[in-house]
């Protein structure tokens, strides 16, 4: 994105890009399908390989987020290289090495699949499964001294770390083209740290003394106020939550006899998810010259992937039609 009319023509291939994407009706069509196969069809052209259904549907996730990042690149061009979008596309790699793990704990003979086959990666996974070989000397060197006794604490880190590294990749871009990024990635920083505050202490019966430790932070700014706040009151009465920063989120989730109220985390995780991704169309469009459009598109392209396999999911498990495409809207473009 240099002059104005290369902006121009970089956001005209985005918006035609998205106006294919799995989004809204066209993923409300998709969920119409029966099995994974005939999906396959729709979303790639062809025949699906000849896998059991299990397996085709983990093909078709790969190929999904594989399709996703091409597309990407091929909007970006040169700016895929550079820092603050390098880190950005760094995103699968910090998933891939998640699953390395889980595959050296799990004693796997092969090393997994990466998400990403057209990244160079910033580590060496043809050491799998010696840790040292794969991580020595470079950006994942803490996980030699950490170790894996602790998938859970190791996938929470790496998930800091990445937010982390984006955030300080920001100087990178001239001021005059970063947009709302700032804004748009604080967004995502604090509601990722509200879901995952939440969740924590529902599933896990975590209070703020342990869960703080485990929040995103970024260096000059607080994204973990809003999460300590929430943690602060009490789930079960929904007067504590007036006036909370994030009440609009909040679901009306009521118990079947009692009907009192309760914080339900999915439908809150749900609403917030929602209300991003509006956040990210929002932007997209007000700001064609910065180098908004791309950060959206990525997020969105994200977003796009993660509701195709949650589709695909449901067909897999013969899930009612009525909900798989219930979730489908709910998830790439229904009312929050």
């Amino acid at each position: 994105m240099g002059s104005g009319f290369e902006d121009g023509y970089v956001f005209a291939r985005i918006c035609g890009s998205l106006s294919k994407a799995w989004l809204g009706d066209r993923a409300v069509a998709l969920s119409r399908h029966n099995r994974v196969g005939e999906a396959w069809r729709l979303l790639f052209g062809g025949q699906p390989p000849a896998l059991p259904e299990t397996a085709l549907l983990a093909e078709a996730e790969r190929e999904t987020k594989a399709r996703a990042l091409a597309s990407f690149r091929a909007l970006a061009g040169e700016l895929a290289e550079r820092p603050f979008f390098a880190a950005l596309l760094r995103k699968p790699e910090f998933a891939y090495v998640k699953k390395i793990a889980v595959a050296v704990v799990e004693r796997a003979p092969a090393l997994p699949l990466p998400d990403d086959p057209g990244a160079s990666p910033s580590f060496s996974p043809s050491g799998y499964p010696d840790l040292d070989k794969m991580f020595r000397r470079s950006r994942y060197e803490w996980i030699l001294e950490q170790g894996l006794g602790d998938l859970a604490e190791l996938k929470n880190r790496l998930d800091r770390q990445y937010y982390a590294e984006l955030w300080e990749s920001l100087h990178s871009l001239p001021a005059a083209r970063r947009g709302s990024i700032p804004a748009l990635l604080r967004l995502e920083a604090e509601l990722e740290n509200l879901v995952w505050s939440l969740r924590l202490r529902r599933y896990y019966a975590m209070n703020a003394a342990e869960i703080e430790p485990r929040l995103i932070a970024l260096r000059g700014v607080d994204v973990r106020r809003a999460a300590l706040d929430a943690l602060g009151r009490r789930p079960d009465l929904r007067s504590e939550w007036n006036g909370w920063r994030w009440e609009r989120l909040l679901p009306d989730k009521r118990t079947p006899i009692t009907n009192e109220w309760y914080l339900d985390v999915r439908d809150f995780e749900s609403a917030a998810r929602r209300y991003l991704f509006r956040k990210l169309f929002g932007a997209l469009h007000v700001e064609p010259f910065a180098y908004t459009p791309l950060y959206a598109f990525f997020r969105i392209k994200e977003h796009e992937t993660a509701a195709i396999h949650g589709i695909l999911e449901g067909l897999h498990l013969e899930a009612p039609a009525a909900e798989i495409a219930a979730f489908a809207m709910d998830a790439t473009g229904g009312p929050a």
